[in-house]
């Protein structure tokens, strides 16, 4: 199989619900904040306008599931690698034919020390003095445990920062006045072969 990666995002505020109810599932309904839920079914809503543009199936076609940790895959094609991430009114998702992982966050800078226990002694030595790589390397935990389909079932801090150096691709945002963080990693490839700078931007969202 030819590699290849696929990313879509928006904001809620661009859709409403009555653009994104179709794709309710039992997950989403058990989702009781609105905003969460209509992150989520935005996702949805992306994830089959991806598989549509490049698969010519919808997610309904392809079998869209989550298992019980929350990782998204496609029952009538696991060979396919899906990841989605949603969080402050925006939903990404990503298919790709490598193991991937996909995290945004908002970037709360004096809070940062919040995150300490994601991290154990020795990788906290390295990154607490500053805010900024705290978030970097949190963000990619996360992909990380998404990739091994875990979450942060997983203790974050059982992650260490040399898993996390291969095969990343990280992008700090600012949009009205707040700094948001993209990351992503994929296993098998480079994803900075894929993705340009130019390609995720936040100011036409």
């Amino acid at each position: 199989m030819n590699q290849f990666f696929f990313i879509e995002y928006q904001h809620i505020t661009n859709f409403s619900l009555n653009d994104l109810k179709i794709y309710s599932d039992s997950w989403c309904e058990k989702i009781a904040d609105k905003s969460r839920k209509k992150e989520s079914l935005l996702a949805r809503f992306l994830l089959n306008k991806l598989c549509i543009k490049q698969f010519q199936k919808t997610i309904f076609e392809c079998g869209f599931k989550k298992n019980e940790f929350g990782k998204p895959y496609f029952e009538e094609y696991p060979e396919l690698n899906v990841s989605i991430t949603h969080s402050h009114g925006y939903a990404w998702v990503a298919v790709s034919s490598s193991p991937i992982g996909i995290d945004f966050e908002k970037v709360e800078l004096d809070k940062s020390e919040d995150l300490k226990i994601a991290f154990d002694s020795k990788d906290w030595d390295f990154v607490s003095d500053n805010s900024k790589l705290i978030y970097q390397y949190f963000s990619l935990k996360e992909c990380y445990a998404k990739i091994l389909g875990t979450g942060f079932t997983l203790e974050p801090s059982a992650i260490k920062l040399s898993q996390l150096a291969e095969n990343s691709f990280v992008k700090f945002f600012e949009n009205k006045g707040n700094v948001f963080i993209f990351t992503l990693i994929i296993s098998q490839f480079k994803p900075t072969n894929f993705i340009s700078s130019s390609q995720l931007s936040l100011d036409s969202l």
